[in-house]
């Protein structure tokens, strides 16, 4: 019973890199990037074939950020030069982007069984494998909330804030909102294609369909943290949405621990994410900012 608490702590983690990514953009942005979709399974492909050709983890993913990072940079060019919507702009790029996963794996799937990682030193916290990929990913969310709560404070990262929060003041005030924009949606499919890597080395295997869907999750992860820890700062949202993503993963595990059926994952899925919502409209005593909507 443990063993199946401590992966869904592990999947969660895994994921967090997309909820961080779908908070840039969103949140951060105030945009509706569904590149998502394409990155994250660009991501865990790009990955699985370096890994297949004795390309080092560290190496393979950072590949597949970069890789991520260049599909974001397309939605955003699409967005800001050709002046298409933010929704369709991510169709269109999700859209290309399933053709040129299933090219760039030259197959459906990937499996990562005979794929060696280095967890095998790391320490177990007498969990065995399971504490060796807690520890891991714990390590690396931890590192990427530093990175971003340190990107977001930089003269950059307040630029896009007030992109997303008010472009029209932010191009008075010289900020170039196109360029802002491309960088922001770019570094934020950067994240979403490293936490497809990461999931692809955990459950060990890659598929191009695994990316469908993750927009849902990455949104559900946010508004589960928010509503939770209701964060006032940014490196408190940062947190909020990694604990977002965990406690959603956790919620999911209690529901076939109930006895769903598998089937019905995904309306049960997006029960969970109404719910949030909900819970998100809520005024709950010492919690809700004062000033705020009734």
């Amino acid at each position: 019973m443990l063993s199946i608490w401590i992966g869904a702590v592990d999947q969660g983690l895994a994921y967090a890199g997309l909820a961080l990514g779908v908070y840039l953009t969103l949140r951060v942005l105030n945009f509706a990037d569904i590149t998502v979709d394409g990155s994250f399974a660009l991501g865990g492909g790009s990955a699985a074939l370096l890994l297949t050709q004795q390309v080092t983890p560290p190496l393979a993913l950072l590949a597949a950020a970069a890789l991520g990072a260049l599909a974001g940079l397309v939605t955003g060019l699409i967005h800001t030069r050709l002046g298409v919507n933010d929704l369709f702009a991510g169709i269109l790029t999700t859209t290309g982007l399933y053709s040129i996963t299933l090219r760039l794996m030259g197959r459906s799937n990937i499996p990562l069984t005979e794929v060696a990682l280095p967890l095998q030193h790391w320490p177990d916290l007498g969990l065995g494998s399971d504490g060796q990929w807690l520890l891991a990913l714990a390590l690396a969310m931890g590192g990427l909330i530093v990175l971003l709560a340190l990107l977001l404070g930089t003269d950059l990262g307040l630029a896009l804030r007030a992109i997303g929060n008010n472009p029209v003041m932010a191009r008075a005030n010289g900020i170039s909102t196109r360029r802002g924009l491309c960088l922001g949606i770019a570094a934020g499919n950067a994240l979403v294609a490293l936490a497809g890597a990461l999931v692809a080395l955990y459950q060990g295997f890659a598929d191009v369909t695994m990316g469908i869907g993750s927009l849902i999750l990455g949104l559900g992860a946010v508004i589960v943290g928010e509503s939770v820890l209701r964060p006032r700062g940014v490196s408190w949202a940062l947190l909020a949405v990694v604990l977002g993503s965990v406690l959603f993963r956790a919620m999911i595990a209690l529901a076939l621990q109930l006895g769903m059926d598998p089937v019905d994952l995904k309306l049960a899925t997006a029960l969970l994410l109404l719910a949030a919502l909900g819970l998100g409209r809520l005024r709950l005593p010492g919690l809700s900012a004062p000033g705020g909507e009734p």
